[in-house]
């Protein structure tokens, strides 16, 4: 997979969406600015401060979506940043993603570990949603050695790891070569009713 032309169209997808669909957004907010300064109308007044609220929260969903389809500034960030915002762009869109994250993980990695471990992260937690019927993830990151680690925790509801291994889709193949990019190792357990997927994988601090 020519996964260098895979990023080229994210990062023209999501400057599309933030001169497009961002401009549109402001244009609404000011809009609705200019109409409160018109009206005394107690309830229209609250209509467009219900409006604005609503416009607000779509304005930051719609961040977080970019930054998630390409997060520029979160390439040049640390693991724990990158991971944060990652979590907090999922639980806007209804997912809860409950994150550990050790203390001494608190190295800086290359940009491109950085971006295939935030992408493998996003992939990873996309299948275990999608398949696993969960809408609840525990991921903790910690070190062992010279060994970076990530638990995915969850309780799968009608899913299963032979399921899991016959799933042979687009999801499946890109985890598969980013974990080869990555020189990194994936281990599944169940452990009385949880599924931990674990990915370990080589740094030097």
């Amino acid at each position: 997979m020519n996964f260098n032309g895979v990023e080229f169209e994210r990062k023209r997808i999501a400057n599309d969406m933030h001169d497009q669909i961002g401009y549109t957004i402001i244009q609404l907010r000011n809009s609705l600015f200019e109409a409160s300064k018109k009206t005394v109308d107690v309830n229209v007044l609250n209509q467009i401060n219900i409006a604005q609220r609503q416009i607000g929260d779509l304005h930051l969903s719609l961040r977080y979506l970019i930054e998630n389809i390409y997060p520029r500034e979160l390439m040049d960030s640390n693991l724990k940043v990158s991971f944060e915002h990652l979590a907090n762009g999922l639980s806007i869109g209804g997912k809860n993603v409950q994150l550990d994250v050790d203390d001494d993980v608190d190295f800086e990695l290359s940009n491109s570990q950085l971006h295939n471990m935030f992408r493998l992260t996003q992939e990873m937690l996309a299948n275990i949603f999608m398949h696993g019927n969960t809408n609840r993830v525990n991921l903790q990151i910690y070190i062992e050695g010279n060994t970076l680690c990530l638990n995915f925790t969850y309780r799968p509801m009608g899913f299963s790891f032979p399921l899991a291994r016959k799933l042979s889709g687009r999801g499946s193949f890109i985890i598969a070569e980013r974990l080869r990019l990555l020189n990194a190792n994936i281990q599944k357990l169940k452990v009385d009713g949880y599924c931990h997927e674990i990915i370990s994988f080589p740094i030097s601090k």
